[in-house]
């Protein structure tokens, strides 16, 4: 497949799986050797994810350079963002204790450093995700002894995030992953709820998508 059909293919499945208008979004697709170069904003860390599947999924590449960022809910300077994480660590009797290193530049958040566990590597990459003024998070922790990584793991560490989410009541709701796709299930209050809890799934490092078959109480299926 020629470079510019390899990118007209990617546009395409962008524009019809994620919906996404790339002019409209100012998302530049490119080819640096064999791999596809994505940059630009999009809306949501789901978008950003599955942009990166699809390009990974075309026929001819060799890999995929993600410069894709997040539209923020909410400007903030990069000493503010530094700010929130680091009162996040201090208050997680977890984390406050593991050798952890941040740098923010262009609301880009870099994690490096050591955690004991990749439960605990994914929770501080969910705590950077959080902060709204976020665009990007790029979670280079390491596991301080290496861990083998699982969908039950994956599952666990989802749990103990909806648990420290105070927009939702993660007791309502069924988590299961399999091949790094996670299943929301149950009955929550209202859709914010829902899609907070959706969210919450994007976030979690290592997390290929989320299928949310969370229903909303007294709102009917379908």
């Amino acid at each position: 497949m020629k470079e510019d059909a390899r990118l007209k293919k990617l546009g395409a499945l962008m524009t019809e799986n994620l919906r996404i208008d790339l002019k409209k979004n100012l998302i530049r697709l490119n080819m640096e050797g064999d791999s596809i170069v994505i940059e630009g904003t999009v809306e949501r860390v789901a978008d950003k994810k599955r942009a990166l599947l699809l390009a990974m999924g075309i026929e001819g590449t060799s890999g995929v350079i993600d410069r894709l960022k997040v539209k923020p809910a909410k400007t903030m300077s990069d000493k503010e963002i530094y700010s929130h994480l680091v009162n996040a660590i201090s208050e997680e009797p977890t984390l406050a204790s593991s050798d952890i290193k941040i740098e923010v530049r262009d609301a880009v958040v870099d994690i490096e450093g050591g955690v004991g566990s990749l439960s605990h590597k994914r929770l501080m990459g969910v705590f950077a995700w959080w902060v709204p003024g976020s665009m990007e998070v790029i979670n280079s922790l390491e596991v301080e002894p290496p861990e083998e990584d699982s969908d039950d793991e994956i599952s666990d560490a989802l749990r103990v995030v909806m648990e420290k989410d105070l927009l939702v009541d993660e007791s309502t709701i069924r988590v299961s992953t399999k091949n790094w796709v996670v299943t929301l299930s149950g009955t929550v209050r209202k859709e914010s709820e829902k899609e907070a809890a959706e969210n919450d799934a994007w976030y979690v490092w290592g997390v290929n998508g989320v299928v949310n078959n969370i229903v909303v109480a007294g709102k009917r299926a379908g």
